[in-house]
């Protein structure tokens, strides 16, 4: 269907809650607290699908395009946000993510994964990826001393929010959907301790948007940018010292392939669907108590395809996979810009590849045949993973990114279209990043080896393994910690609920309030918070007798 937004004359009206962003956390907000009676303004400065010009302001100056994608990639303004680039990985944070350790310095969450817990089934039907289970037993396979396959990641049935979840947004009577509308300033005033309204620009005016309570939902770098860009006389230190700071999200990457000593056993990580009809697959991960003893931050890993570029593999079916990624206009409708790009890589020799599917054509043809089928499902499988004789494969990993103060979001000396500072963004990796993923790879090694299970085979030597992780870590799409949660104003932006510190009716939703990346990918537990966050604004926000 198509989404139409609300003119401008219904911007101006007054609302219990303005949600800005219409993102998977946004629309997640809204809905609750639409849901519980409260009148919701959701302002979203983008339109129904891909808008150019909303696109181009978030254009951003990157300090290492090296380690953060560009932004036109990384996210997407519009109903439904950068869900649409999304590949709808499900993952929750584990509870030592929420605790104090050594891998992660200076992380002091305010809660526990027990005041999480509650809100992931929510969250899990919200984003239609099956039940909140994430734990699935796997018999027959040895005890490996801490480390497990048995940790699940689920995937949405429809990556897209916006499309999930538009018939209800535009039929709910208690939401006001605001297409097309760029918040550009945050009245904030240090004195009162209170947001008084917001400065939007629609269709070439602007006007004050006003209510009870105001919830950010723009994304790790928009929400730091927006928040650093309101400050004046009145709010000068809006957010705190840690506004824009502990930029994080994830190392990800291989530097050793997985070879099975077990026939069958590399059949457990295929892609598959459980009782739900949602797919799910296998992560390898070290428990808490390994972590915690070896000093080691939160990774995970599985076994996955070579790199498709290369020809080398004398896969008809990833040769295949790679042409049809690389045609123009076939490829960037098979998955995200983002992960084609990384698929394609630096590009391969076009003519062995067409020879591999030339040798292989009835597989490949077959195998094509069923992946399309399935990738158009109405339950979309998510990729794919192909088996081989040899039981060796690429061994992938996503790994925790160490806080650190000076990884952060600033403001830039250029101005967008509508006359705000662009941000400027300097992501940081550094060697406690490396030296952890590679001392990882080296528990979960020693470990499989004697259990008679698996080994890894390094591509690098000893020496050159740590270089060879900070020469692949770039993200940009996990956007975490610009306005981290923490007790304590001088180290943290929000409380425990989500509220900015000395403002009584402001309040942060997304990764960006996260004040540790952990192993999973941060949606899942992003769009848990926010239905917290609903819950919580229900009881701040009585509704008018």
């Amino acid at each position: 269907m198509t989404i139409q937004g609300c003119d401008f004359a219904a911007l101006q009206q007054s609302a219990d809650v303005v949600v800005v962003g219409a993102g998977p956390v946004g629309l997640k907000c809204a809905v609750d607290l639409a849901d519980s009676g409260l009148d919701v303004l959701l302002v979203e400065s983008g339109t129904a699908g891909r808008d150019a010009g909303a696109q181009a302001l978030s254009g951003a100056e990157i300090t290492n395009m090296g380690s953060h994608a560009p932004m036109d990639l990384a996210v997407q303004r519009g109903f439904g946000g950068t869900s649409a680039l999304w590949g709808g990985r499900a993952v929750p944070f584990d509870r030592q993510d929420f605790e104090t350790r050594a891998a992660a310095p200076g992380a002091a969450w305010p809660i526990s994964a027990g005041d999480v817990a509650p809100w992931y089934e929510s969250a899990c039907r919200f984003l239609d990826c099956g039940p909140a289970v994430f734990e699935a037993p796997l018999p027959g396979v040895p005890e490996m001393d801490g480390l497990t396959a048995t940790h699940l990641e689920r995937w949405c049935a429809r990556n897209d929010m916006g499309a999930v979840h538009g018939a209800r947004v535009a039929a709910h009577p208690k939401i006001r959907l605001a297409l097309g509308a760029t918040v550009t300033r945050i009245a904030a005033e240090a004195a009162s301790g209170a947001v008084s309204g917001l400065t939007v620009a629609m269709g070439g005016q602007t006007t004050r948007v006003t209510a009870r309570a105001y919830v950010i939902a723009a994304g790790g770098v928009e929400t730091a940018r927006l928040m650093l860009a309101s400050r004046n006389e009145a709010a000068p230190e809006l957010g705190g010292p840690a506004l824009g700071r502990f930029y994080m999200g994830h190392a990800f990457g291989s530097i050793a392939d997985i070879q099975f000593l077990r026939p069958g056993d590399d059949r457990a990580f295929t892609f598959f669907k459980d009782g739900s009809g949602r797919y799910v697959r296998r992560r390898l991960t070290l428990s808490a108590e390994v972590q915690r003893e070896l000093g080691l931050p939160n990774v995970a890993a599985w076994p996955d395809l070579p790199e498709l570029y290369d020809p080398a593999h004398k896969s008809a079916i990833l040769s295949l996979a790679y042409l049809a990624l690389k045609t123009p206009v076939l490829g960037p409708h098979l998955m995200s810009e983002a992960i084609r790009l990384r698929k394609i890589g630096p590009g391969g020799r076009t003519g062995a590849h067409i020879w591999n599917v030339i040798k292989g054509a009835p597989g490949a043809a077959w195998f094509a045949a069923k992946f399309l089928s399935a990738r158009y499902a109405k339950v979309r499988l998510p990729g794919f993973f192909v088996l081989n004789g040899a039981h060796r494969y690429a061994l992938h990993y996503h790994a925790e990114h160490v806080p650190d103060a000076d990884s952060r979001v600033t403001l830039g000396g250029t101005r967008d279209a509508l006359g705000m500072p662009r941000a400027a963004i300097d992501l940081k990796f550094g060697p406690a990043d490396a030296a952890g993923i590679v001392a990882s790879h080296d528990a979960m090694d020693a470990r499989m080896q004697a259990a008679g299970y698996a080994k890894l085979i390094h591509a690098h030597a000893p020496d050159a393994r740590a270089a060879a992780v900070l020469a692949q870590a770039s993200d940009g799409f996990h956007q975490i910690g610009t306005a981290r949660m923490g007790a304590n104003p001088a180290t943290s932006v929000v409380d425990a609920d989500a509220r900015v510190h000395g403002m009584a009716n402001l309040f942060v939703a997304g990764s960006a309030v996260l004040p540790s990346s952990g192993q999973a990918n941060p949606t899942l537990l992003a769009v848990a918070l926010a239905g917290r966050l609903a819950k919580h604004l229900t009881e701040f926000i009585p509704q008018k007798a």
